[in-house]
């Protein structure tokens, strides 16, 4: 199952919403001649539209595109086959498929159908939007709370600290008490790292998803920009450390 809103939270996530942009993934993917995955939204769920989007209990279904039309795509019957009826019965579509090393997720709707004794044609809506969810090339580990890794950076002419949630190789979340808008590139962010033989990093960042939480702190993550290789080196050394810390501490546990 996948969820949309939170999908398009992801830091890592990029959404075609051209025309163009939308044919040229759909067409790329037909010519692999690879399965997708797709997941029928009951239609006891329509009055209630936004859940039927994000959260509903339903099977997931395997099927492959046979063509692909100006305005809908058909697919093929789906596999399990009592997983057609499903289909035939449903309010909304979700559809998943692995392309260029990318998870891939859009929604659509029964166009059309044909049968033929136990099979099935489907035509669906092509997609007004395709979310991409770029594969993490790094693991995520969070900082000590005795030992926190420290960000400060000017946002509209002020100034700002925090400490950072969680750090990978290419990207860190941290939180504040109010929102920065999406895509907001911050310059010369000062990363501090614990220890005495730990650098101070000074970097790019593009902010890529705001996430509001329970407790009306927002969790902002963000891109690092174009890392110069002694800024990674320093950023590996502490993830390296960390993780070893962490693992120590479970053996210990």
């Amino acid at each position: 199952m996948f969820d949309i809103k939170k999908l398009k939270e992801d830091p890592n996530a990029n959404i075609y919403s051209k025309k163009s942009d939308i044919d040229i993934i759909l067409k790329e993917f037909f010519s692999l001649k690879k399965s997708l995955i797709v997941i029928p939204v009951p239609f006891n769920n329509e009055t209630k539209r936004q859940e039927s989007v994000t959260h509903f209990n339903a099977s997931s279904y395997s099927s492959s595109i046979v063509k692909i039309a100006q305005d809908y795509i058909t697919i093929d019957s789906l596999m399990p086959q009592n997983g057609n009826l499903n289909l035939l019965e449903s309010s909304y579509i979700k559809l998943n498929f692995k392309f260029k090393n990318n998870d891939h997720f859009f929604l659509s709707k029964l166009y059309n159908f044909r049968k033929n004794n136990d099979y099935f044609i489907f035509d669906i809506y092509k997609p007004i939007e395709i979310i991409s969810i770029e594969k993490r090339k790094y693991f995520r580990i969070e900082p000590s709370l005795k030992e926190p890794v420290r960000l400060s950076f000017f946002l509209n002419n002020r100034y700002f600290n925090a400490n950072i949630y969680d750090i990978a190789g290419e990207g860190i979340s941290f939180l504040l008490d109010f929102p920065i808008e999406k895509h907001t590139v911050l310059e010369r962010v000062k990363i501090e790292f614990p220890g005495r033989n730990m650098q101070t990093i000074t970097v790019r960042m593009e902010i890529r998803s705001v996430t509001r939480l329970h407790d009306f702190k927002y969790k902002i993550g963000a891109q690092l920009i174009n890392l110069r290789p002694n800024e990674q080196d320093i950023m590996f050394k502490y993830i390296f450390k960390r993780q070893r810390e962490i693992v120590a501490t479970m053996k210990g546990s």
